[in-house]
């Protein structure tokens, strides 16, 4: 199975040091050129150091031409791209919202982590410190944690 991955869930994992979690997921990545730009290159020219840490993680994926023009909105190219996968993984309420109207399934950081452990590729003790590297990181509030 296909998830399109949002700016979003990726700088969480990058803030909390967990990007290594990335090659434990049960599915199959989509690194779309617009989130990539999104994350990367505005990112690096805004100075945001966990724009190297994600281009160095995600180095080895491929990215997906979306056929988009540079200039459509992100989260348009997501969505569609998300409907057209069956699943997206952002942390971005209204982005989740609209890509389950659209039927695909959402997961945020924190349901990715509770994936991981309930498939065995993590341990009851690594998701607590991840979700607990997510709430220090401000990336998962500490009533959901």
């Amino acid at each position: 199975m296909e998830a399109v991955v949002d700016s979003s869930f990726l700088i969480s994992l990058a803030r909390a040091g967990l990007l290594g979690m990335l090659r434990r997921l049960p599915f199959d990545l989509v690194w779309l050129d617009a989130v990539r730009r999104e994350t990367i290159d505005s990112g690096i020219a805004g100075g945001h150091p966990d724009a190297a840490a994600i281009e160095s993680a995600m180095r080895s994926l491929a990215v997906r031409r979306t056929g988009h023009a540079s200039t459509a909105p992100v989260d348009a190219v997501v969505v569609d791209a998300a409907a057209k996968a069956g699943l997206l993984v952002s942390n971005d309420l209204a982005l989740g919202r609209r890509a389950r109207n659209l039927g695909a399934h959402w997961l945020r950081t924190a349901d990715v982590v509770i994936l991981l452990q309930d498939t065995d590729a993590i341990d009851a003790g690594e998701a607590r410190a991840a979700v607990i590297a997510l709430r220090d990181a401000m990336r998962l509030s500490p009533e959901l944690a």
